[in-house]
């Protein structure tokens, strides 16, 4: 696999696919980023451009199953993917995208892509390690959206039916000591869990005093 950009999300993401035993490549147009990936780790980095042909060849975009594009720059990820898809014929190719306004750009080049800056780590290695599960983190032309929130001290000892809101609020997965699972209405929370949920407008005022960090409401 190839992975341009090694921040926060590129970073952590090689480092749990290498440890799972995947080759990896890891390309970034800064040095002291590839740096931080540590002398332990079991890959091979490369500096230069995320969409730069020579830089992908070096790389071994030729063979790679998965090609992953986690730069900070959403431009920089699309071309890349495009290029690793339409040049190379890379299988399984994916994009980071923060922008929301940008959604459309990606889906008309028929890029597929995961938005949010949370959960994107975990969601594209989801997608690429067990691809016959097809994840949405974000919706466009409704009420509905995909929101991660941090539970503070008040949800200790809740279960997840107690959290949710029929119609409004259902509890998808729950992130936890680095363990991420599937509840079910049974499952009890605690202080700090990450929870993952599909939530309505005008749905968070009303478990905002469970959380540390509420998703900022719908418009």
């Amino acid at each position: 696999m190839v992975i341009a950009g090694c921040g926060r999300v590129g970073s952590d993401l090689a480092i749990t696919l290498s440890e799972e035993g995947h080759d990896i490549s890891v390309i970034d147009e800064l040095p002291e980023k590839l740096a931080k990936l540590g002398a332990t780790f079991n890959g091979k980095t490369h500096v230069g451009l995320a969409y730069d042909v020579k830089t992908l060849r070096s790389a071994d975009i030729e063979f790679a199953q998965a090609f992953i594009a986690v730069t900070s720059n959403d431009n920089a990820n699309v071309m890349a993917a495009q290029v690793a898809k339409e040049v190379f014929g890379v299988p399984n190719t994916i994009a980071r995208l923060d922008d929301p306004a940008r959604a459309e750009v990606y889906r008309a080049l028929d890029v597929r892509y995961v938005a949010g800056a949370h959960l994107v780590s975990r969601v594209v290695h989801e997608q690429i390690i067990e691809s016959e599960f097809d994840y949405h983190v974000t919706f466009s032309g409704g009420d509905v959206e995909i929101v991660d929130m941090y539970l503070n001290a008040e949800a200790e000892g809740l279960l997840v039916g107690d959290l949710e809101i029929s119609g409004a609020l259902r509890v998808a997965a729950i992130m936890r000591d680095g363990r991420t699972f599937v509840p079910d209405t049974e499952t009890t929370l605690h202080e700090g869990d990450l929870i993952v949920a599909s939530a309505k407008q005008g749905t968070m005022t009303k478990v905002r005093k469970y959380l540390i960090d509420v998703e900022p409401e719908l418009s």
